[in-house]
């Protein structure tokens, strides 16, 4: 009977691989993961020096495991198998309480106290007021939600250098940190703050700069999208999760802006991003790596050294900006040359803490102009 039975399983197993290899072979390849939201590995080219050097079949292992038929079925599965098995978690995202995902954030190469005392130096050498807001992340929003063994020392201890090394070298850094890890300041499977977020950091940044934060009765609300795949989500395969609400803080005005976005023109929200998988683009298009906002009115001119949060801000701000946003990841140029040359009044470096603290691109700041 166990020889039979060893037997049927052996039987099926083979014809399992028999099938998918079929199927493998059968189906044409796809170019782009719509749940991960990245380009799938394509077939290797073939060489005897990439042979030889193991880089051949590496890539056809990843080609192979990109182009696996079901691949977001299995990857699901694998998901929540992680968390059948006790885990809690799956390729570094943890599945926290009331549905929320959670990236572990544990930084390793911490330069922080380097990157601090670059932004001095860059406020010293362009001679305009910088005004430095270090975002929250969702390890520190949802820190209740976190299972009992996550490290959650290191977070406090990150955040009490950062405003104690502010504070020793005179670098502006408003409080952003006890109101945003408060009410419904981020998505649940996304990195980003919500709109309700931004407007909160961009009243707070309104104490320190000086503008008066419009009231909220100002604002039409605008639900735009109510199933938002955040990049939590397409990281971890728990694609079972509830997906967030993306909501606009619309006004009028909001589309009379003169924007460019390396060049090309574009408006505020760029709507045909609600129909791609990285919906949070219907914010200034996603990704660039120099946006200008400008209007008809006379305005002071801001200089924004930003990550994709700043998108969000960026129509709040434009009530009382110009703008010019610059991305470091992708901008190369001299950023103090743009501050002596392009009438720059205001400097604001707005960034995630765990990017500005691991961040070497912050560096360039320090390229003088002369």
């Amino acid at each position: 009977m166990k020889r039979k039975i060893d037997f049927i399983t052996v039987i099926c197993c083979v014809l399992t691989i028999a099938i998918l290899s079929g199927v493998f072979f059968i189906l044409p390849d796809s170019s782009l993961s719509q749940k991960e939201n990245r380009t799938l590995s394509q077939v290797p080219k073939f060489s005897i020096n990439n042979l030889f050097s193991g880089k051949y079949t590496s890539d056809l292992a990843e080609y192979i495991s990109d182009q696996f038929p079901a691949r977001d079925t299995f990857v699901a599965i694998k998901a929540y198998s992680e968390l059948v098995l006790g885990k809690g978690e799956n390729n570094g995202v943890i599945y926290a309480k009331n549905n929320t995902l959670v990236p572990r954030d544990e930084i390793t190469q911490n330069r922080l106290q380097e990157n601090l005392e670059t932004v001095k130096e860059f406020q010293t050498a362009v001679g305009v007021p910088v005004c430095l807001g270090a975002l929250p992340r969702l390890v520190d929003v949802f820190s209740e939600y976190l299972p009992v063994t996550y490290p959650k020392q290191n977070d406090v201890s990150l955040w009490q250098n950062f405003y104690d090394t502010t504070k020793e070298l005179g670098v502006t850094a408003p409080n952003l940190y006890d109101t945003l890890c408060e009410g419904n300041n981020y998505y649940r499977t996304d990195h980003h703050y919500t709109v309700y977020g931004a407007y909160e950091t961009y009243k707070l940044l309104g104490n320190v700069l000086g503008y008066e934060p419009k009231d909220t009765d100002f604002f039409k609300k605008e639900i735009v999208s109510s199933n938002f795949l955040g990049t939590s989500m397409r990281k971890s395969g728990f694609y079972l999760t509830k997906k967030d609400e993306i909501t606009l803080f619309r006004y009028d005005g909001d589309t009379d802006y003169t924007v460019t976005a390396d060049g090309k023109e574009m408006e505020l929200y760029d709507f045909s991003k609600l129909d791609a998988t990285d919906k949070y683009a219907v914010f200034l298009g996603g990704n660039h790596a120099r946006v200008e906002i400008t209007s008809d009115d006379e305005k002071p001119k801001m200089l924004v050294i930003r990550d994709s949060f700043a998108d969000s801000l960026a129509p709040f701000l434009a009530l009382h900006y110009d703008l010019v946003l610059l991305d470091l990841r992708y901008y190369t140029d001299n950023v103090q040359q743009i501050v002596k040359e392009e009438g720059i009044n205001q400097v604001l470096i707005l960034e995630s803490i765990s990017e500005f603290a691991t961040n070497k691109n912050i560096s360039s700041l320090r390229w003088f102009y002369e």
